[in-house]
This record gives C-alpha cells, structure tokens and sequence, in this order.
C-alpha cells in the first residue's frame, strides 16, 4: 500500500461549557501530493465536523473513525469512507500512541456571581452537581479555584471581592465531599477581565470564579 507522504489527524475537542460541537476547516496545502484526514471523537465519545477544501471542491467530515483522502489539489477530497482499526493503526498508530493521558488535560467552569457579592447566580448554583461529579470521575487531586471581579470599584476592594468568591465556591466543594488539600485557590480582583471593559464598566460575565479541573 502507498502511504501518504503527509498525514493529517483533525481532532475535534468537545466544548463542554457551549453545549455545542465543534467545527473546524481543513485548508490543504498547494504543495501537499497526498493528505489523509482522519476524523476522530474526544475522550467523552464527542464529535463535531471537518470542513475538508482543496481548490478542486470540498467535503464534510462528521463521523467517527472516517477520512477523506486528497491526491490532487485540483480535485476535490474523496467521499467520506470508513477507516478499518488496522488501517489506522497502521498508519496513525505512532501519533495514537502519543497522546496525552486525558486525565492530564484541563476542564474549565465558570461560574457568575450577583452584582458586588459572592453570592452564585441561579445558574452557576446548578452547575456545582456537574463539577462535582467531573471531580469525582477524574479522581482529580489537583483542582484550581481563581476569583476575579468586573471593574467597578477600587482595586484593593476588588481583590478582596475577588477572594471571597474563590474561597466561596472552594467551600462548596469541600463541603460536597472534596478534599481540601486537592483545591489551589488564588484570586485577581479586576486585574483579569474575561470581557475587557473600560473602569466602572458593570460587566456580569466578569463576576466569575474560575474552576480548572485536571
């Protein structure tokens, strides 16, 4: 069998905070002689799209375990066909195998606060039993907990709002069965805007407690 010169693997994350999959273009080199995609889910079985495009015309990925295949930049890619484990393995199986444990990847939650307090919007109140249970399945020892604040209000007040939220949600945690010594909390009052605002600016989306769970 031929192998292709340059190979290609298009790998889709899962953006669990959007609730969306997602899609991504593959714009094939000019001096590419032969590229395989190759479509492949995320760790949680998730799937977005590929959006493969030669000059010649293009084609969806959004299988799993399916590529395309492109021999000419001219033509378009070729219809979307199955990939068998053993062809992958032995193409792909070196970059396979090269992957980073999941376990050792990041998981983001945001979670809001009302106006100039540390109390939790309704919202992020319901997410807690999501971030517990993601805690829970990793049997996550490291989980970084960071307070911010909008920009309305003096820096030094700020930095104190900032920490009263981060140690809020860390007493949520703890209290939810968390191990304490498995939380790194820090804070940075408005000096790291999710939504960059002029001072005095009121903005809800930077009222926020950052929770990264590795």
């Amino acid at each position: 069998m031929r192998l292709p010169k340059i190979l290609f693997i298009a790998w889709i994350l899962w953006f669990a905070l959007t609730g969306c999959s997602a899609k991504r273009d593959v714009i094939v080199p000019s001096q590419a002689s032969r590229d395989l995609i190759l479509l492949l889910p995320d760790p949680d079985g998730k799937v977005g799209t590929v959006h493969v495009a030669t000059k010649g015309g293009s084609q969806i990925l959004d299988k799993p375990g399916y590529a395309v295949e492109v021999e000419d930049i001219s033509k378009p890619p070729s219809v979307p066909r199955p990939v068998e484990e053993k062809e992958m393995g032995d193409l792909f199986g070196h970059l396979l195998s090269a992957q980073p444990d999941p376990a050792s990847r990041f998981i983001l939650f945001l979670f809001y606060f009302e106006h100039d307090t540390a109390k939790l919007t309704h919202e992020s109140k319901a997410l807690m039993a999501e971030v517990l249970r993601t805690i829970k399945s990793r049997k996550s020892g490291e989980v970084f907990v960071v307070g911010h604040t909008d920009l309305v209000g003096t820096e030094g007040y700020n930095t104190a709002l900032s920490s009263r939220r981060a140690n809020h949600v860390r007493g949520l945690l703890v209290s939810n069965g968390i191990k304490p010594n498995a939380l790194l909390v820090s804070f940075y009052g408005k000096a790291r805007p999710l939504v960059p605002t002029k001072d005095e600016v009121p903005e809800p989306r930077n009222r926020r407690v950052e929770v990264i769970v590795r």
